[in-house]
């Protein structure tokens, strides 16, 4: 996409219009979400197709991560640099606080001070944990939930990626984890890609990323991607729970044996 043909984002003055911008660029590149997802991926950054739909739909500032990978996915990476810095003025003018109004906030946090001991106060009272395995009342603690456990949700996606021992099959995945206090772990993973080197086309091997993982049921391995000879496929985003001794791997595959496997190593953060 040339310069003078997309959005510039200089024009932006707040961040409903940064996204009004995102939103055509995206229309001038004609790319699905599912199309921008791997292209974003080749370029080794991780951008699901959730996070593109959520980003385009608010007046919010994406983060700076999600327009980086967003406009390079889109074709307009030559000026990713003019992109990040309409982001970084808006985000430095929103945070700012308006003239006249430093004391009013100060004043307000004084008035709220006394009150929000009192909550800490009985947060403490009512949360702080009781023995091993006992409630307050002393009945077996329940298990957390799933929607309890994603409250604890880790950090930033590590990127994941590899080659086939040959080279024939690129894959990768971004990956993060977080402890459920449960022993075991909540996961998610997301743009798990697989795709074929050119200089492999016709040779009837394509590909497949996997899953390693262990839970309460034992080992297992699953197929989050498998691509055709000459081809590529996106796999679907997850979240799962109780699961541990996570790795991801990547072969050649003909149809009926795989070779050529390599565990994927983290690519960066």
């Amino acid at each position: 996409m040339g310069e003078r043909e997309g959005p510039d984002p200089a024009r932006a003055r707040d961040a409903a219009a940064l996204v009004a911008l995102m939103r055509e660029l995206r229309e001038r590149s004609g790319l699905t979400y599912r199309l921008l997802q791997r292209r974003a991926a080749e370029e080794g950054m991780v951008l699901p197709r959730s996070t593109i739909a959520d980003a385009l739909a608010r007046t919010a500032l994406p983060r700076a991560e999600v327009l980086e990978a967003f406009v390079v996915a889109c074709g307009d990476g030559a000026r990713r640099d003019a992109w990040l810095e309409a982001r970084r003025r808006i985000a430095g003018r929103e945070d700012a606080p308006a003239p006249g109004r430093r004391r009013v906030r100060r004043l307000r946090l004084l008035w709220w001070l006394p009150a929000a001991v009192a909550v800490l106060a009985l947060a403490y009272w009512a949360f702080t944990p009781s023995p091993a395995g006992t409630s307050g009342a002393g009945r077996p603690s329940p298990a957390p939930s799933a929607a309890d456990a994603a409250r604890g949700r880790g950090g930033a996606f590590s990127l994941f990626e590899a080659r086939s021992v040959k080279g024939a099959t690129i894959a990768s995945v971004g990956y993060r984890y977080w402890d459920t206090g449960d022993g075991w772990y909540g996961v998610e993973y997301v743009m798990p890609y697989s795709r074929d080197d050119r200089e492999a086309y016709g040779d009837g091997w394509g590909g497949r990323l996997l899953i390693h993982y262990e839970d309460r049921r034992g080992r297992h391995t699953e197929v989050l991607a498998g691509n055709p000879d000459g081809d590529q496929q996106a796999g679907r985003d997850t979240v799962r729970y109780g699961m541990r001794n996570v790795w991801f791997e990547v072969c050649d595959f003909d149809g009926r044996e795989l070779r050529g496997c390599q565990r994927l190593r983290m690519a960066r953060k």
